[in-house]
């Protein structure tokens, strides 16, 4: 190609140095596409920006869903842990109220044994009576067998160490109590369920700024991570006080086998005294 002569007619006005020659400057200007020679100024980087630009409200919408779905995933954990928090919290009081129960029961059993000492001393002088009746009656009677003397018993219920209502998991229901009724207002769960106070609707979080997001999740994360300690003392507080319950029903047992062998002693001392 190098060989061909291209020959311009200056004459013809098809042809014109002027039209169809070249300079420098303008060829570096324009970008070269395919077979085609040239292309009009800025198309392809109007395309290319476009296809930027496009790519760009992609990421961002991507972003967004992501943000969202991380931001509702969040506010469902702290519904599933408050909702633990308020089982928690209601098996605490029961077992508060069982313990009382528990704790009455005891003091009642120290009572009748209280009782059954009391009365094993009148048991005691009754026998001792028929015994100097006998020996009168026999013609042995010698020293009258003074009755012992009959001192009430003392009273003394044994300890039932902390009480049910300053027991540590009562300290912790309360707080625990407390803090479930000042966020409850703000409940996600009462929300989705439109059982809130404020009776709006459950919106979304603004999430239109990363700020926002951020905080939101922040917030989220802290109230989770209260939650998680909460119901760590409620574990806690559970553990000791089903420990404390079980001695006290150890305690019970004992004192019921106390109670129930006093009884069958002293119905046979009643029977044999009345066969005399």
């Amino acid at each position: 190609m190098a060989g061909r002569r291209y020959i311009t007619d200056l004459n013809t006005p098809f042809f014109s140095v002027d039209e169809d020659d070249v300079d420098d400057e303008t060829f570096l200007r324009h970008s070269k596409s395919g077979s085609s020679g040239y292309v009009l100024p800025n198309t392809s980087y109007c395309q290319e920006k476009s296809a930027l630009e496009d790519k760009r409200l992609q990421l961002l919408e991507r972003k967004k869903e992501i943000e969202d779905r991380t931001v509702q995933s969040s506010e469902r954990s702290i519904s599933l842990l408050r909702d633990s928090e308020q089982i928690g919290v209601a098996t605490a009081e029961e077992l508060i109220r069982q313990r009382e129960q528990l704790e009455r029961t005891e003091k009642r059993l120290d009572d009748i044994n209280n009782a059954l000492r009391f009365s094993q001393k009148h048991i005691q002088g009754i026998k001792s009576v028929f015994g100097s009746l006998k020996n009168y009656l026999s013609g042995k009677s010698g020293e009258q067998v003074p009755g012992p003397s009959l001192k009430q018993p003392d009273d003394s219920s044994s300890s039932f160490g902390t009480t049910a209502t300053s027991s540590p998991l009562a300290s912790t229901v309360n707080s625990s109590k407390a803090n479930l009724g000042s966020t409850n207002e703000n409940h996600p769960g009462l929300k989705i369920r439109g059982l809130s106070g404020d009776h709006d609707t459950w919106s979304q979080p603004d999430t239109s700024s990363g700020n926002n997001v951020n905080k939101v999740i922040d917030r989220n994360l802290e109230d989770m991570c209260s939650s998680l300690s909460r119901l760590k003392g409620l574990a806690q507080g559970l553990g000791e006080e089903i420990d404390t319950q079980n001695e006290v029903l150890d305690r019970l047992n004992d004192k019921t086998d106390k109670a129930d062998f006093t009884i069958l002693r002293q119905n046979k001392e009643m029977n044999k005294l009345l066969k005399k």
